[in-house]
């Protein structure tokens, strides 16, 4: 899978947690989760700013799998120890499907109990959920991962140990919380002030290569 540039996105997001300023990082590439494999789809995001972490969240975009049961879906930090859980085997067999945007942080709601009692084409309501462990036992992200460097590759790995039913998503995002926040106006590159440094401002770069000066 190749590496994945972390870009932070449009705007300072706040944590799940108290309110702490959380940028996002991403998007991770995504696809096709293969279906009964034991690797899984492994997407990275690569963080480039070295600061202490205070909050972790990751958000993943346009989930779509029945039967929530057959995923394992793991954050890995390389160095960092072994891989965090954010879900494994939900309800034991349930067959709730997953379909929408999902977020594992420390204040969502509790993903076994959502998904308890319910059957096939049953969607899991898309958004924030508790990272869980094996039996569905909630865990803190933020606990894991607070006070650690947040500059390195960061993966998201999801597994699908079942056959028949396969699934796909379109993104990831890993919002970390203890990073400085943009100057006051946006990013020094966001010439058209839109909060975003993309290609839209290096067009504009581009138009006023070689100027030395303008009317204001």
């Amino acid at each position: 899978m190749p590496s994945t540039a972390a870009l932070p996105l449009a705007s300072i997001l706040l944590s799940a947690l108290g309110g702490d300023p959380a940028i996002a990082y991403g998007p991770g590439v995504a696809g096709a989760i293969p279906d009964n494999d034991i690797v899984g789809f492994v997407s990275p995001i690569v963080v480039a700013r070295s600061f202490p972490i205070t909050t972790v969240a990751v958000r993943i975009n346009g989930l779509t799998h029945g039967y929530c049961s057959d995923l394992t879906i793991e954050l890995r930090r390389p160095g960092l120890g072994a891989p965090f859980l954010l879900c494994i085997n939900i309800g034991n067999g349930n067959s709730a499907d997953f379909g929408g945007d999902y977020t594992f942080s420390d204040t969502g709601a509790d993903l076994w109990q959502t998904a308890q009692g319910q059957g096939g084409l049953w969607v899991i309501p898309p958004g924030d959920y508790r990272a869980s462990g094996a039996g569905g036992t909630v865990h803190s992200l933020s606990d894991r991962y607070s006070g650690e460097d947040a500059q390195g590759t960061w993966l998201l790995r999801i597994v699908d140990d079942d056959w028949l039913v396969a699934g796909t998503f379109e993104s990831w995002e890993l919002h970390l919380g203890g990073g400085p926040p943009c100057p006051p106006g946006g990013p020094a590159g966001d010439l058209n002030g839109d909060g975003t440094v993309d290609f839209a401002d290096l067009l504009i770069l581009v138009g006023q290569w070689g100027a030395t000066d303008c009317v204001r």
